[in-house]
């Protein structure tokens, strides 16, 4: 640094921190936050003026905003508009979920009076129909109660201690009861999940699903030939269980299909022959 840049007019004092209570073992709280803050200043200062070029009052004004280390009425601003917009903000969710909470309460409340209603003057062995209590909790009865139920999660399988064991999904219906899929349920949800997952038709592997295939090929050796009984196209390959089991769907469907067909004409023959 240039002895110019060290003699400016105006030039900052070098400051050292004067602390008389510090000497004699008595500094205050007070006394201790100004001597770390006149420290803090000092560092600054002398960085600014330790630099090669001219350093100007300007020069080390703007190192001491820079460092924080002196009043800065703008960033206070700043700091004061963002905490007051984030507190507004937070306060305006807390009402909208307190109101929402109220009326929920309301709502669970006023159902609660209703079914208290409906039980009055009744006898504790008497029985309630459920469109009874539907009529009051949802102001109608309808004529069936869906039962939608969501997988949560978990499959018990069987334990293998017993005969005729299945193995068990359970789930959680729209109103929060617990419910456990029968067989004739999980039958049907493993065929809609394989005929969506696996759709033997779109699978991948050359030659799935064709019918004339050399059994002597070792490339088919674990394939499955399957042959459905009624069904047009005859025996074909298959090469994974997933893909017999969607080609059996896709047949069953076809003979349902055909069945529907066949008792439709021959109704319509049975008409005929009886106009005559």
């Amino acid at each position: 640094m240039n002895t110019a840049s060290q003699n400016y007019p105006g030039a900052a004092p070098s400051i050292t921190p004067q602390d008389p209570g510090a000497a004699a073992g008595t500094a205050s709280p007070a006394d201790a936050y100004l001597s770390a803050s006149a420290q803090a200043l000092t560092a600054v200062v002398a960085a600014e003026m330790s630099k090669d070029a001219p350093v100007t009052p300007r020069d080390i004004a703007a190192a001491e905003l820079r460092a924080g280390v002196v009043f800065d009425a703008a960033r206070v601003e700043a700091v004061r508009t963002a905490a007051y917009e984030q507190a507004k903000a937070e306060d305006r969710a807390e009402l909208a979920q307190a109101a929402e909470d109220r009326e929920e309460r309301g709502w669970v409340h006023s159902r609660w009076q209703a079914v208290g209603r409906l039980c009055e003057d009744r006898h504790p062995d008497d029985w309630l129909k459920v469109g009874e209590v539907l009529a009051v909790l949802e102001g109608r009865a309808p004529e069936m109660l869906p039962l939608t139920v969501r997988w949560d999660g978990t499959v018990a399988a069987p334990a293998g201690d017993g005969p005729g064991e299945s193995t068990l999904v359970a789930g959680i219906t729209a109103r929060g009861g617990r419910a456990v899929l029968d067989h004739d349920q999980r039958l049907r949800l493993g065929e809609r999940l394989l005929n969506q997952v696996h759709a033997a038709e779109t699978c991948r592997t050359p030659g799935c699903g064709m019918a004339d295939l050399d059994a002597s090929d070792p490339s088919l050796y674990g394939w499955i030939l399957l042959d459905v009984a009624g069904t047009e196209g005859g025996p074909r390959w298959w090469c994974t269980p997933q893909c017999v089991h969607a080609a059996v769907v896709a047949a069953a469907a076809e003979l349902v299909a055909d069945q529907a067909a066949g008792l439709e004409g021959g109704r319509g023959n049975v008409g005929g022959g009886g106009a005559l």
